[in-house]
């Protein structure tokens, strides 16, 4: 796959040789008025380079700072996946039910360093979003120049969704920064002419191997990256690819596979039980063949999830590409275009046929947000645009964490509807109530039928997988609770069974050969909304 070189066009001027004037002109002797002309447009180019360099890092670096002191304030509670990743922390394995292990190891690391609170659990958060964002400048400033590389920052780390995002340890933001690692590194391969003088850059295309490997072990979706690379691959109009180039593609297809091997070992050696699990999530053909409505869903949320301007500005770099001769010659701008169509598509298409999920589509805003701003910045209102991305995600944060504050002192009082985090404020109170029970009847394991739950009380009782158990009649696991603490028939710990409903917990306490029912209550967590709690002590179970 040879690439012409994307050095940026101040660079490119400023290094090619000067040609003879029309007509056998003589070159400017040294020292003359071309000499000081020339001289001072390459001084003029690396000032302009330098400025924008700093300030990305100045954008960049603020931006993070701010982002880890909004986490520091505690607005946010606890989701339970959060909760759910710091336990899957705790057990130290190569891979979970439903996920791979990286997240949880960031989790570990960070909390047992600064003690097991919000603030410590989320604290890779903002430095995965650094990252992403430090690796769009670079890519951007690479590929272009150092002002599409600000720019590009600028939409990626302005958007809402990063934001909010950046206020809770998920897969996502670790999952792209690995994303952006392998595809600068490349670029950088890419921009090496390979030949008889000139030596394939076997580091990058490993770096890039890396950096897939790594994507994947936070979350299976960074293999979209190099299947949308295949894609350019195939229908490239470049040459035919060198032999050394197929090399490179090799290296870094055995270091991604070197990187996830611990992951896949722990797969083989479970029945592949992810694998499973993604085809369920997947859930083809729920309810109907199409679903006009998810799709509408789906895309309506992701002018949330990288702003509006950027997705606008997104969606009409892609689809106007081929039909610019021009753009559509330029290698650059078709790879990034394959790193990010392919997936945003492949979204779009689970949406109709059943649903997705706002994030899934995250990855792509990575090259897209490259795409974006080259896109805008040829136009005289592109800056402009730029602004208004960060206007807009200024105004929701501001929203979000002011709103976020307002409920964490008087959300009880308030209604629900406006919380946003209202999903995320049944957990306090119920695990509040079933750690105090626990405690009291020296029970060893909290038995409930609610993952979400036990994800919560796990976090906030400092438990494991093996200090819980999950009623789970059918046997089939679709969760990692139902994995890896099914309550099996024969186990007679004393357990302390917490669930939602009074019918709930007689239905499960007749299965136990000693229950008794020792308290009930209500929690508000809005003004127009409570968390119910019935908790038993009950011991020998009797089988489902």
């Amino acid at each position: 796959m040879s690439a012409q070189s994307s050095r940026t066009p101040s660079r490119a001027r400023t290094s090619a040789p000067r040609k003879p004037a029309a007509g056998g002109a003589k070159a400017a002797p040294k020292g003359g008025g071309g000499g000081r002309r020339g001289g001072g447009a390459a001084a003029a180019a690396a000032a302009e380079r330098a400025l924008w360099t700093q300030r990305a890092w100045a954008m960049l670096a603020g931006l993070c700072v701010l982002r880890l002191a909004l986490n520091a304030l505690g607005l946010i509670p606890v989701h339970f996946d959060e909760a759910q990743y710091w336990a899957y922390g705790r057990e130290m394995a190569a891979g979970h039910y439903s996920k791979p292990p990286l997240v949880g190891w960031l989790i570990l690391a960070s909390t047992s360093a600064l003690g097991d609170t919000a603030f410590a659990l989320r604290f890779f958060a903002p430095l995965a979003h650094l990252a992403v964002g430090a690796g769009v400048f670079l890519v951007g400033r690479r590929l272009f120049d150092a002002r599409t590389g600000f720019w590009a920052a600028l939409l990626y780390s302005a958007a809402p969704g990063v934001s909010i995002s950046a206020g809770l340890m998920t897969t996502d933001p670790v999952m792209m920064a690995g994303w952006v690692l392998a595809l600068y590194a490349l670029v950088r391969a890419l921009e090496v002419q390979p030949g008889p003088k000139t030596a394939e850059p076997w580091g990058w295309w490993a770096l890039m191997g890396v950096g897939v490997g790594l994507g994947m072990l936070a979350k299976y979706t960074a293999v979209a990256l190099p299947l949308g690379l295949l894609g350019y691959v195939i229908f490239s109009r470049e040459t035919p690819i060198a032999p050394s180039r197929r090399r490179g593609a090799a290296l870094a297809a055995g270091a991604a596979l070197l990187v996830l091997s611990p992951n896949l070992v722990w797969n083989a050696r479970h029945g592949f039980v992810t694998v499973t699990h993604l085809g369920e999530n997947a859930e083809v053909g729920r309810g109907g063949l199409v679903h006009p409505g998810e799709l509408a869903e789906f895309l309506g949320a992701q002018f949330g999830v990288i702003g509006p301007v950027a997705f606008l500005a997104i969606l009409a770099a892609l689809v106007t590409l081929p039909f610019d001769p021009a753009r559509r010659g330029d290698w650059r701008e078709r790879a990034l275009a394959w790193s990010a169509a392919p997936l945003l598509g492949a979204m779009c298409v689970q949406a109709i046929l059943s649903q997705a999920n706002a994030n899934w589509a995250a990855p792509a805003y990575v090259g897209g947000s490259i795409l974006a701003a080259r896109w805008l910045l040829a136009r005289p209102w592109g800056e402009l645009a730029g602004k208004v991305q960060a206007a807009v995600g200024v105004v929701a944060v501001v929203a979000v964490f002011l709103l976020g504050g307002v409920y964490d002192l008087w959300g009880r009082d308030l209604p629900r509807f406006a919380d946003p985090f209202k999903k995320m404020r049944n957990g306090g109170p119920f695990c509040e109530a079933a750690l105090s029970a626990m405690e009291g009847e020296g029970a060893q394991v909290l038995l409930s039928n609610d993952r979400r739950r036990l994800s919560e009380c796990l976090f906030e009782g400092g438990m494991g997988f093996r200090d819980v158990a999950v009623w789970d009649p059918d046997g089939v696991p679709s969760n990692h609770f139902e994995f890896r603490s099914r309550l099996a028939p024969g186990d007679d710990r004393v357990m302390l069974l917490a669930v939602e409903s009074e019918e709930q917990g007689r239905e499960i306490a007749e299965h136990f050969a000693w229950a008794v029912p020792v308290g009930s209550g209500r929690f508000d967590t809005h003004s127009d909304r409570s968390v119910n709690y019935v908790l038993w002590a009950v011991e020998g179970f009797q089988g489902y």
